[in-house]
C-alpha cells in the first residue's frame, strides 16, 4: 500500500465506491479521517496499489542507490562516495593535510557521518583505515598513527587510537577544489555542499584499483604502477586512436602493494584489459637460502604473497600440511618479518629435497596462488551528467579520466582569469584615481559619509561601484608615489598574466600540453618502480602429485563405521585403534604413490590418494571429513590401485571392459560385474557411482574377481543360492544388474561369497548366535536368480561371517642390498 496526497470530496473514486469498485481496489480510509473543513476535503487516504510492482519500484530505487551511492567507484575520481566525503572532510573541514598534525580517527569518522555520510560509523572506520594501509592501496592516502592492522590478518585498532592525515599524494586529489573546479550539490540534510568528485590529478581509479560489491554488478580492479599509467595517458593524449594493446607498451599489468608474480600469458591480459574482465594469476615469489657453514641449500624464503593474501592465515595453513605429513620434504615455517623484511617467510626443507616440487605443492594446496577476478565495472557521466555503471576498457578508463581532467585544467583556468580580471578591475579603478588623485582627495574631504563619496567619485570618475568600493577602502600609506608605481606594475603584469591564460584557453592543444606537463611532474615526484614481476605460462612448473611425496609401504584402515587412517607395519589387526563399538572393515596395503579405492553402500566409489588419507596412531578421521558420503550410507569395501595388490587392466576382448572386474550385490537381490578400470584415478569428493539402486535398495557386497569361479549368496531367511560368477553379465557403466535370487517380500540378501577352491565355504550367524558352515559340495551350482535353497526351517540368518583380514609381511617388499660375489 502507498499512502497519497488528500483527495477532494469531488473525487469520483473517493467518495463513490461503485467507482472504487470498478477501479478494482475498495474504498479505504484512516481510521478517524473524515471532512476536515468546511470546503469539504477530505484527510489521507491509503490507496491500493499492486504488491509486485511497489516492490519492483522499491527495489529498483534501492538497488540504484547501492550503484550510485555506495558500491561502485567514479571513473573520474577513482573513489567511491565514503572514500571522497572522508578526505574531503580531512582536506577541507579539518585540513588535515600532509604538513598538518594528525587528530583523531574518531574525529574524521564523526565529521563524515555526521555531515556528509549518513551511514553507520564502522563502515566509514573500515574505509579510513584501508585508505591507510601500505600493503592493501599501492599508494596510500591516508598517513596513520597507530594500530591500522597488518598483512599477517590482525584488525585495525579502534577509531578512538589512531589518529591520521593526508598524504602528500592524496593532496593531488583536491587541492585544485579551491580553484571551483568542480559541481557541488547539497548533503543529505542540505546543511552543507560537498563535491560531486574531485579534481584528482592523476588516474586514481586505476592506480590504487578498488573492489566493490553493488547489486547484480561487482567491482574489482587491481593497483597498477603511477608512472607506466601517466605513461599510457601521455600516449593517449598524443595518440587519441591507441589501442589497448599500444597502451600495454606502458602498462605491463597490474602492480600489486606487495609485488608477487604475475604469471598469466600477455594475451590473457590484453583479452582483459580489452573487455574489462579476465582473470590475472599472481604467486608469492620465492627464493633459495643456503645454509653458511655447509654451503647446503637448506631454506626457501617467501618474499611476497598475492594481493589480498594474509600471511597469518597462510602460516596457519602451511603448518596444518606439515602436521598432516602431506609433505614430508617439509620440516617447519617461520614469520622472519621485520623493519628491514616487510614480508619474509621461511620454509625449512629437507636436504636433498626439490625446492621446485614443493613450491608447486604449496601453488596448488595454499593461497600462494590466487586468481585476481579482473573487473573494471565503474559509474561514468553520460551525455546528460548523470552517472550510470560501465564496464569500461584500459583505453576507456584512461580516456575519461583525461577528458575530465581536461575539463578541470580549463575549469581552472577559467577561474583564474576570473580573478584576474577582477583583480585587473580594481587596480584600473585605482589607475584612474591615481591620476586625479587631488580632486579625489578633495571630493572624499567633502563628503558627509562613504555612501556620499562613493556616489560624488562615480560621478567625477568613470567609475563603477566596485572599483569605488576598492578606492575608499584603500588604505592612506598606499597614494605615495613608490606605492603608486607597485599598484601600476602589478597592474602590468595582471594584464600580461590574463592574456597569456586567454590563449591558453583558446588553444586545446595548449591545455592538453598543460596536462600532459602536470601529469609527467607528478609521476616524478610520486612515482616509483614495478615492484610486481611479469611472468608467463611458460615458466610455471606444473604440480605433479607424485613429485613430492616419499615412497614408502604403507597400510590404510577403514573401520565400519567410516573412519580412515593410514599406519606402517602392523603386526595384527587387533592392535590398531579403534573406537568404542567399532571394528576394522579392511586394512588395504599400498604405496604413498598409489590410491586407495573406498566403496560405500549407496553405490559410490571414493578414490583418495594413499598420502592424502591422515597418518595416525589414534582413531584417524571420519571419511566424511575427506569425501561427501551420502546421507545414511556406510563403507562396504575397500583396496588398493597398487599393482602389487590389484591387477593391471588386461587386453580389452570382444568389445568388453578390461579386466579385473568388480563383483557386486545388492540387498534386493540384483548382482553385475564393472570393470574396475574406470576407479584406479583420483575422484572429486563427490565420488564416482557404481551402481544404480532400486528404491530402498543398497550395496551389501563388492570384492574384485581374482581365482573365484562360483559364488554363495545367503538371505535372512535362510536361503543359499550358489551359482557361477561367469553368468553374472559385465556392465559398461554403472548400472541396475540382474536377478542373482528370487527374495520373498519380506526377505533381504546378507551378504555373498566367491570361492575358487572346493575347500572355501560360507560362514553364517544365525539367530541363535549359532556359528554355521555351508560347502559347496553339499549345495551345488544352479541357475542363477532361483529361490535358493532353504537351509533352516526355525532359524534364519543373523549375519554373515566375513573371511579374515590377511595382513601384508612388508619385508617381503623390502630391497635387499646387493652382496659381493
Amino acid at each position: 500500500m502507498s499512502k497519497k496526497g488528500s483527495r477532494s470530496a469531488g473525487d469520483p473514486s473517493a467518495s463513490n465506491p461503485d467507482a472504487a469498485a470498478n477501479a478494482g481496489s475498495p474504498p479505504a480510509r484512516r481510521p478517524g479521517t473524515g471532512n476536515n473543513g468546511a470546503n469539504g476535503d477530505d484527510g489521507d487516504q491509503i490507496t491500493y496499489v499492486s504488491l509486485s510492482q511497489e516492490t519492483r519500484r522499491r527495489y529498483l530505487n534501492y538497488a540504484l542507490s547501492v550503484i550510485t551511492s555506495r558500491a561502485l567507484p567514479d571513473a573520474r575520481d577513482g573513489l567511491k562516495p565514503v572514500q571522497r566525503r572522508i578526505l574531503y572532510v580531512m582536506h577541507h573541514d579539518l585540513g588535515l593535510t600532509a604538513n598538518a598534525k594528525t587528530r583523531k580517527s574518531a574525529k574524521v569518522c564523526g565529521d563524515t557521518t555526521g555531515n556528509y555520510h549518513p551511514h553507520g560509523d564502522m563502515a566509514v572506520y573500515d574505509a579510513l583505515v584501508r585508505m591507510a594501509q601500505n600493503f592493501s592501496l599501492r599508494y596510500p592516502l591516508v598517513i596513520g598513527q597507530g594500530n591500522f592492522g597488518s598483512i599477517i590478518g590482525l584488525p585495525a585498532a579502534a577509531a578512538r587510537y589512531t589518529e591520521v592525515k593526508l598524504t602528500a599524494v592524496a593532496d593531488q586529489l583536491m587541492n585544485e577544489l579551491r580553484f571551483e573546479t568542480i559541481d557541488t550539490r547539497a548533503t543529505y540534510d542540505a546543511s552543507k555542499q560537498e563535491p560531486i568528485v574531485l579534481p584528482a590529478r592523476f588516474p586514481n581509479l586505476l592506480v590504487n584499483g578498488t573492489q566493490g560489491i553493488a547489486v547484480g554488478m561487482a567491482t574489482n580492479i587491481p593497483p597498477h604502477n603511477l608512472r607506466e599509467a601517466v605513461k599510457a595517458c601521455v600516449h593517449l593524449i598524443h595518440e587519441p586512436d591507441a589501442t589497448v594493446a599500444q597502451l600495454m607498451k606502458y602498462v605491463k599489468g597490474p602492480d600489486f602493494p606487495l609485488g608477487g608474480r604475475i604469471v598469466t600469458d600477455r594475451r590473457s591480459i590484453r583479452e582483459a584489459y580489452e573487455e574489462g574482465r579476465g582473470s590475472i594469476k599472481v604467486r608469492g615469489e620465492w627464493k633459495l637460502e643456503k645454509d653458511r657453514k655447509t654451503e647446503a641449500t637448506t631454506r626457501i624464503v617467501l618474499s611476497s604473497v598475492p594481493y589480498g593474501v594474509e600471511t597469518g592465515p597462510l602460516l596457519t595453513a602451511i603448518g596444518d600440511i606439515i602436521n598432516a605429513r602431506k609433505l614430508p620434504q617439509l620440516v617447519s615455517v617461520a614469520d622472519e618479518s621485520s623493519e628491514k623484511h616487510p614480508l619474509r617467510l621461511t620454509l625449512e626443507i629437507k636436504p636433498g629435497a626439490d625446492p621446485e616440487a614443493i613450491m608447486a605443492y604449496m601453488y596448488r594446496h595454499t593461497a600462494l596462488e590466487q586468481n585476481f577476478a579482473f573487473n573494471t565495472t565503474c559509474l561514468v557521466p553520460d551525455e546528460h551528467g548523470a552517472l550510470v555503471p560501465a564496464r569500461l576498457s584500459l583505453r576507456e578508463l584512461l580516456r575519461h579520466f583525461l577528458d575530465f581532467r581536461f575539463k578541470t585544467v580549463t575549469r581552472r583556468f577559467e577561474y583564474q582569469l576570473r580573478q584576474l580580471e577582477r583583480r585587473i578591475h580594481v587596480l584600473e579603478g585605482f589607475a584612474i584615481i591615481f591620476k586625479g588623485l587631488d580632486l579625489a582627495l578633495k571630493i572624499i574631504r567633502g563628503s558627509s559619509g562613504k555612501q556620499d563619496a562613493a556616489e560624488k567619485l562615480m560621478k567625477a570618475f568613470p567609475l563603477d561601484a566596485e572599483q569605488t568600493e576598492a578606492v575608499l577602502e584603500l588604505a592612506l600609506y598606499r597614494i605615495s608615489t613608490l606605492e603608486i608605481d607597485r599598484i601600476l606594475e602589478e597592474l602590468k603584469e595582471k594584464r600580461a598574466e590574463a592574456e597569456s591564460i586567454r590563449k591558453l584557453l583558446a588553444s586545446n592543444a595548449r591545455l592538453w600540453k598543460v596536462v600532459e606537463t602536470e601529469l609527467e611532474e607528478i609521476a616524478e615526484k610520486y612515482g616509483d618502480d614495478r615492484r610486481t614481476a611479469i611472468g608467463s605460462e611458460e615458466e610455471v612448473t606444473e604440480f605433479d602429485p607424485q613429485a613430492y611425496i616419499v615412497r614408502e609401504n604403507t597400510n590404510v584402515v577403514l573401520t565400519r563405521d567410516g573412519w580412515l587412517k593410514r599406519v606402517g607395519r602392523l603386526q595384527k589387526v587387533e592392535s590398531t585403534r579403534v573406537r568404542d563399538g567399532d571394528a576394522v572393515l579392511a586394512v588395504v596395503p599400498g604405496s604413498t604413490l598409489e590410491n586407495v579405492v573406498v566403496f560405500s553402500s549407496d553405490g559410490v566409489a571414493f578414490t583418495l590418494p594413499i598420502d592424502q588419507v591422515p597418518a595416525s596412531s589414534g582413531y584417524g578421521d571420519p571419511i566424511s571429513k575427506l569425501v561427501r558420503v551420502g546421507d545414511g550410507a556406510r563403507p562396504i569395501w575397500a583396496t588398493s590401485t597398487d599393482p602389487r595388490f590389484t591387477a593391471a587392466d588386461g587386453v580389452v576382448r570382444k568389445n568388453q571392459p578390461p579386466r579385473p572386474y568388480l563383483l557386486i550385490a545388492t540387498r534386493l537381490g540384483q548382482v553385475m560385474q564393472l570393470s574396475f578400470s574406470a576407479f584406479r584415478a583420483p575422484s572429486t569428493k563427490s565420488g564416482r557411482r557404481y551402481c544404480r539402486l532400486r528404491e530402498k535398495d543398497r550395496v551389501i557386497f563388492v570384492e574384485l574377481v581374482t581365482e573365484g569361479e562360483t559364488m554363495f549368496l545367503a538371505t535372512r531367511d535362510a536361503r543359499v543360492i550358489h551359482f557361477k560368477i561367469g553368468d553374472v553379465p559385465i556392465l559398461g557403466g554403472p548400472g541396475k544388474g540382474v536377478r542373482g535370487i528370487k527374495l520373498a517380500p519380506d526377505d533381504e540378501v546378507l551378504g555373498a561369497i566367491q570361492l575358487a577352491r572346493p575347500s572355501d565355504c560360507l560362514h553364517v550367524i544365525n539367530d541363535n548366535d549359532k556359528p554355521l558352515s555351508f560347502g559347496q559340495m553339499k549345495y551345488g551350482v544352479t541357475a542363477r536368480g532361483g529361490k535358493g535353497i532353504k537351509t533352516s526351517t526355525r532359524t534364519g540368518f543373523k549375519e554373515i561371517v566375513p573371511p579374515p583380514i590377511q595382513l601384508v609381511d612388508w619385508d617381503q617388499f623390502e630391497e635387499k642390498p646387493a652382496t659381493k660375489g
